[in-house]
């Protein structure tokens, strides 16, 4: 995935050793940039990545939980660092990001990219009970909306002598696809109440035009999700 500016994005991949589509920080490398060489004259290291590019995991709120810096300059090993540009505590293998987990990613326009098995598990990402989540698409192949449900809240039933629907999912479960800088480009709901049929809809509560299958999720692709503790269902990739 080549980046500009920031993005959210998902590891498309799982690590060949997980059983649960999980991946590490390990398998992601980052390229796009000249190579870094010696300057014999001024005697000190040109080109290459010191740090630019970087990995945010973030909080409920939005805030960064923890950052990870690429660097492959010439002075260190090629790979992941700590936020400080220090060597990670276990190692970059040791940072594990659970299936359909996004990041918040600032790359300059480099190039990140996500190796290991495909993962042909359907993924049930559990979202936060307060705040927001950061989900992807963690396959390695584009999806629409339509192909993502949502489950984990009672299903709708009516009360007769209400004479109303009770329970279900009335707009609760949101979808946001970001900007760059942060800020929402577009909004989608599930709606399962009774009074209208299981699905995607905009911000609004109305009909999506062109239905939710016209809206595409690119591979690694990553969304920012307000979903009080359901469940967003991601199926596996159809290869």
């Amino acid at each position: 995935m080549n980046t500009k500016g920031a993005t959210m994005t998902a590891g498309s991949f799982a690590a060949v050793t997980a059983a649960n589509g999980s991946c590490t920080l390990a398998d992601f490398t980052v390229s796009g940039y000249d190579a870094p060489t010696w300057d014999e004259e001024e005697e000190e290291w040109v080109d290459g990545c010191a740090g630019e590019f970087n990995i945010q995991f973030l909080s409920s709120s939005g805030t960064t939980e923890a950052t990870y810096k690429w660097y492959d300059n010439g002075e260190k090993a090629a790979g992941w660092y700590d936020r400080n540009g220090n060597a990670i505590e276990g190692g970059a293998a040791s940072v594990t990001i659970a299936a359909g987990q996004a990041m918040w990613v600032t790359g300059r326009g480099y190039k990140l990219t996500s190796a290991g098995a495909v993962n042909e598990l359907d993924i049930a990402f559990p979202t936060r009970s307060k705040g927001a989540s950061a989900v992807g698409n963690a396959t390695p192949v584009d999806l629409t909306l339509g192909k993502l449900t949502v489950t984990g809240y009672t299903a709708p039933t009516y009360d007769e002598e209400e004479e109303e629907w009770v329970d279900g999912c009335a707009g609760e479960f949101n979808i946001q696809f970001l900007t760059s800088s942060g800020t929402t480009e577009t909004t989608y709901k599930w709606y399962d109440n009774g009074e209208k049929t299981p699905g995607w809809y905009d911000r609004n509560g109305n009909a999506i035009e062109g239905g939710a299958t016209s809206v595409a999720i690119p591979a690694g692709k990553g969304m920012w999700v307000t979903g009080r503790g359901y469940t967003l269902n991601i199926p596996a990739p159809e290869l």
